[in-house]
């Protein structure tokens, strides 16, 4: 169940999707199926959130963009690019992505600096000058301009996912993946981060967010997709999908979040 598509390729200007899930399906070697024909686009400067219950998919989903999980059928298409084809380098794509994990993945023994530097050093043969001055303007865009010499676990957790933020821009990607970026912070350190992704949703960064933050998904995204065992459940924008789902199974999730976190929000 979708919105209208014309007028959704209307907001985006006509522009081609960025990142198409055509049909895609994933399953592990054990024969668990955990994504089945799962469809949905993203398109340029574009912000589309993730939704549903724990264990919908969602973070699969997104890990099959970032081909991290192979797709077992199905197309992935980027940037016109059918990613999922044998003659496909896989490796080169991915260096136009950009993820954030749940819990930070930097490295113990480097310093925040070389934290964030050293992906354009190793990955794209960046001048180490070069990758150290874009690692210190990054770093003030995060807000972390004076943590550059001190190791990662010297850090809040909300300190450190923006430094992963940091990291991920580093390499300068076509489209940023933030899976649950939140979850394993502590309540007074999620708006920190929230910010940081306000903020490049701003700037028009492509990104696709799997979260349980409802009001960051409403107030930021620009398409919302719903997410249960595997599957589409119904895609629209954050107006219609807060304020008018059209079906039962996004209702009764959406329930179940005001029954433990009080009312959705509403603007």
């Amino acid at each position: 169940m979708t919105d209208s598509l014309d007028t959704r390729k209307m907001a985006m200007s006509g522009a081609e999707p960025l990142v198409l899930l055509d049909g895609i399906s994933h399953a592990y070697p054990n024969g668990k199926v955990s994504l089945t024909e799962l469809s949905f686009a993203v398109h340029p400067g574009e912000v589309v959130c993730l939704l549903g219950p724990s264990g919908s998919g969602k973070s699969t989903a997104i890990r099959c963009v970032n081909m991290l999980e192979p797709v077992t059928a199905g197309r992935l298409v980027f940037e016109g690019i059918d990613v999922t084809a044998k003659d496909v380098n896989q490796v080169e794509v991915r260096k136009r992505v950009g993820m954030v994990f749940q819990n930070f993945e930097l490295f113990p023994h480097m310093s925040v600096l070389k934290n964030v530097a050293i992906g354009p050093i190793v990955s794209l043969k960046r001048p180490k000058a070069e990758a150290y001055d874009l690692a210190r303007e990054l770093l003030a865009k995060v807000g972390l301009s004076d943590k550059g010499d001190v190791l990662p676990s010297q850090l809040s957790g909300g300190q450190q996912q923006r430094v992963a933020i940091a990291r991920a821009l580093a390499m300068q990607p076509d489209v940023m993946l933030f899976d649950e970026p939140t979850s394993a912070l502590d309540p007074e350190m999620v708006g920190e981060v929230l910010a940081v992704m306000r903020k490049l949703a701003e700037e028009g960064m492509t990104m696709v967010v799997v979260t349980h933050e409802m009001r960051f998904a409403r107030n930021v995204a620009d398409w919302v997709v719903v997410m249960e065992d595997g599957r589409l459940v119904e895609e629209g924008t954050p107006e219609r999908i807060f304020e008018q789902p059209r079906m039962e199974r996004t209702r009764a999730f959406f329930g179940k979040l005001e029954e433990q976190d009080g009312v959705l929000p509403t603007g």
